[in-house]
């Protein structure tokens, strides 16, 4: 039965899926990667080192995003997990160094 709130194609919910998570391991990459273009400039190690952490954590993100298996249709209407929790933890992780480069960096300044 349909809700009537938008269109809804649940056989394309594991590639809209992916494509989610290819796009949070790129995103990953882009913050970290400017953190540690700004702190080359300003001579500040401790941002560089928790920078680079991060961009290599981004990287992980991106890889585990990539090689994540295509999920098979009707996963999302059986409920069933669509993510492995390494790709969580790994994004989570990733962000929390992003997060603490930020905040050294602004405490430094």
């Amino acid at each position: 039965m349909s809700t009537g709130i938008g269109p809804s194609d649940p056989g394309l919910a594991g590639e809209r899926t992916s494509l989610a998570w290819t796009r949070i391991g790129l995103s990953l990459l882009a913050v970290p990667a400017g953190l540690v273009a700004y702190a080359v400039g300003r001579d500040q190690a401790l941002t560089l080192v928790l920078a680079a952490g991060a961009l290599v954590a981004g990287l992980a993100v991106l890889v585990l995003s990539l090689r994540r298996p295509r999920a098979p249709a009707g996963m999302v209407e059986r409920g069933e997990a669509l993510v492995g929790a390494r790709l969580v933890l790994t994004t989570g992780a990733t962000v929390l160094l992003v997060d603490a480069a930020g905040i050294v960096l602004v405490l430094l300044h």
